[in-house]
């Protein structure tokens, strides 16, 4: 394929979930700060909905998504990626392994946000993730590097509220972000979970799954303190390292 003498070729490995990888390309089409098409960020998108779940995994044992997500890296690698990225904060607990087997960097959206945290923001961020992701602990040591202190949070508040509102109640019929349902309910749900980060002391609220960047503007119009989306961030970090110039 040809080659953009400005950008690096990005690989976005979507479905986790469904609209993730679509959102952040089209954040990526803004971000690039292009003024024509052939000024944009060559992207190639590879939306795979049947990764494992991630959180099943780190949970409950369910089938590993790594082989799955190596596979689907490769990919976008054969097809002419020069970097790439999972718009799934929970797969960042495999980034590690993914980097020995990926021949292209593969950009870690994690450390991303605590290392472009404003200090102005304060430095205890209330993070809205998994709960696979909270027991592994990935966002409160990547905080720890970067001296945050991380508020997650409780056990009682990620499975009646954030993981409610992210994968639904199914067999009670209510359908959760994962099947792009992004009413009033489900922002309730999301909602209440930050208020109670910042009734904990948070000063900023982080959205640390992409199920809920898409739910980003409703969550910015409630929170009295600054809302941070990994989406965005991932995308301005892409942008960054994308640059021809910005070497490896």
């Amino acid at each position: 394929m040809s080659q953009s003498e400005t950008w690096k070729t990005v690989g976005i490995l979507g479905g986790m979930g469904a609209e993730a990888g679509v959102e952040l390309a089209r954040r990526l089409i803004y971000l690039s700060g292009a003024r024509t098409d052939s000024e944009q960020i060559p992207c190639l998108l590879y939306t795979n909905p049947c990764v494992p779940d991630r959180t099943e995994n780190l949970l409950h044992g369910g089938p590993s998504p790594l082989d799955e997500l190596v596979r689907s890296l490769q990919v976008l690698v054969d097809a002419g990626a020069e970097l790439v990225c999972i718009p799934c904060n929970t797969a960042h607990a495999w980034h590690e392994e993914l980097s020995r087997r990926i021949d292209v960097p593969v950009v870690h959206m994690i450390r991303a946000m605590a290392r472009s945290h404003d200090r102005l923001l304060g430095d205890r961020v209330g993070v809205l993730c998994t709960t696979g992701l909270t027991r592994v602990g990935l966002y409160q040591s990547c905080c720890a590097e970067e001296h945050l202190e991380a508020i997650m949070p409780t056990e009682e508040e990620l499975e009646g509220l954030v993981m409610r509102a992210i994968y639904g109640d199914l067999d009670r019929g209510l359908v959760g972000l994962k099947g792009s349902n992004k009413d009033q309910t489900i922002v309730r749900l999301m909602w209440e979970a930050g208020q109670r980060l910042i009734d904990r002391g948070a000063s900023a609220l982080w959205l640390a799954c992409t199920e809920i960047s898409l739910i980003k503007e409703e969550l910015i119009d409630l929170s009295p303190v600054p809302v941070v989306d990994a989406m965005d961030v991932l995308g301005e970090e892409l942008v960054r390292l994308a640059r021809r110039d910005a070497g490896d």
